[in-house]
């Protein structure tokens, strides 16, 4: 049975894959981190100067009417998560992530070459690391901190929008995309999570098509 089961798997896979259009390619993007506070606590934005994936895309060859427009986009990537705290003597708070996004998106060719994306995405990710580093009068003092009651673990959804040139196999694509953490609806009170973080990252990928 578990043999049969097997060989049906694959030649569903293998189905798929001689009508699909497959992509892979890479992506670094950067862009503002923050998290929003109930109730406020001056909380501002920083800068996060990594955001990188591995990308892998899927979408129908022979499919009909706007079905042919859309995409599966997977991507396994590794960014950087923070906010601050204060003015005149700034906490930061900064963090190392695993993401895992999950997206469909839209493929609207707008003139030869050219295609604009519109995506809406789910994501999970996992929390490598954690510092805290604050101002004090006698110099700057960093520490870490454990991950939230959750293990480190967070989940969110998310949206984008972007541009695609397409030259033959290869797609050069720009996009902004906006992330905003939905753990807070689990656990209200957990030790990262005080309330929502949220990042915006401007992303530049490259995408190659492979077999024909």
């Amino acid at each position: 049975m578990k043999k049969i089961a097997v060989a049906i798997f694959f030649l569903l896979i293998a189905s798929l894959a001689s009508r699909a259009e497959i992509y892979l390619g890479a992506r670094y993007g950067a862009g503002l981190s923050m998290i929003y506070f109930t109730p406020h606590q001056d909380e501002r934005a920083v800068f996060v100067p990594v955001n990188t994936a591995v990308a892998f895309r899927y979408c129908h060859e022979k499919a009909d009417d706007y079905e042919r427009f859309m995409n599966l986009l997977i991507e396994f990537g590794y960014g950087e998560r923070g906010y601050a705290l204060g003015d005149s003597a700034p906490t930061q708070i900064r963090s190392r992530v695993l993401e895992l996004p999950v997206m469909m998106q839209a493929r609207i060719p707008i003139v030869k070459h050219v295609n604009v994306l519109i995506t809406g995405t789910v994501y999970g990710s996992y929390y490598l690391s954690n510092k805290r580093t604050e101002e004090t009068p006698t110099g700057k003092v960093t520490t870490s901190f454990t991950n939230n009651r959750l293990g480190g673990f967070e989940y969110g959804v998310g949206g984008g929008l972007g541009f695609c040139l397409n030259f033959g196999k290869t797609d050069f694509i720009l996009d902004a995309r906006y992330m905003a953490s939905m753990s807070y609806l689990m656990e209200p009170a957990i030790d990262m999570y005080e309330s929502m973080p949220m990042q915006v990252v401007i992303s530049f990928s490259v995408m190659r098509k492979i077999g024909k």
